[in-house]
């Protein structure tokens, strides 16, 4: 009987860390209690061919690859021990508790999903999944929740806006904090356009291939880990 060696072992390929100030504590951050996070069924599959893992904990998202020396018997770099394809999507879906929308400034709709993803390009400090903020636009429509900016002031609809609203209706409008990025009207998406296997709150969406900055990859052209593996960001807008 043939007995093969298992020589590969698992190296973090990406994390996504989840800010909101109405879940951080001194010593704790319970992010985690308000959000959960799994694969979609599609990834779920990948996951078992491909000896790919993941963890949700706090306030992070880490996803482990299997994998092995390119070049033995030199330990690195290391690439996947089984290939993944071009292109391949990795999706999580999000789903989030009734008390998250008291929490946050976000859209709470069957019709709208959030999608964040690998292949937007907003680098400000920290590497963001979420699109730069929409500036406000008087001749498009809002959701009641959404965020967006004007003159360097953030704005969230109170109620639900129609074409031709100002920004400066205080009955439609609430001005917020001065603009920093967080989850905006730009990542808001119809859901019949994202596609989510399941009712969610949003997806995170990391593509293999595609992306529009080196720094958003999660492997490089060799198809070798990246060191430090990519980490992104993804932060709300918290009403505390």
């Amino acid at each position: 009987m043939k007995i093969e060696s298992v020589n590969s072992v698992y190296r973090a390929l990406f994390a996504v860390t989840f800010v909101h100030n109405a879940y951080a504590m001194p010593n704790y951050n319970f992010f985690s209690q308000g959000m959960s996070i799994k694969p979609d069924e599609k990834t779920a599959a990948l996951f078992r061919d491909l000896r790919i893992d993941y963890r949700f904990y706090n306030d992070t998202l880490i996803c482990v690859l299997g994998c092995k020396p390119a070049n033995p018997p030199a330990p690195e770099p290391k690439t996947p021990a089984k290939q993944i394809a071009d292109p391949t999507v990795l999706r999580f879906l999000l789903k989030c508790r009734d008390d998250f929308f008291d929490k946050t400034y976000t859209v709470a709709t069957e019709k709208k999903v959030y999608q964040f993803s690998n292949t937007i390009d907003n680098v400000a400090g920290n590497v963001f999944l979420t699109a730069p903020v929409e500036s406000f636009a008087a001749a498009n429509s809002y959701d009641a929740g959404t965020i967006v900016k004007n003159g360097g002031k953030l704005y969230s609809a109170v109620k639900p806006v129609a074409v031709g609203s100002a920004i400066a209706d205080i009955t439609h409008w609430k001005k917020l904090t001065v603009v920093e990025q967080v989850v905006n009207n730009a990542d808001l998406q119809d859901e019949a356009a994202v596609q989510p296997d399941e009712k969610c709150f949003g997806v995170i969406d990391i593509h293999k291939v595609g992306t529009t900055n080196n720094i958003y990859k999660i492997l490089n052209a060799a198809d070798a880990l990246i060191q430090p593996p990519a980490s992104f960001i993804i932060k709300f807008l918290s009403k505390f």
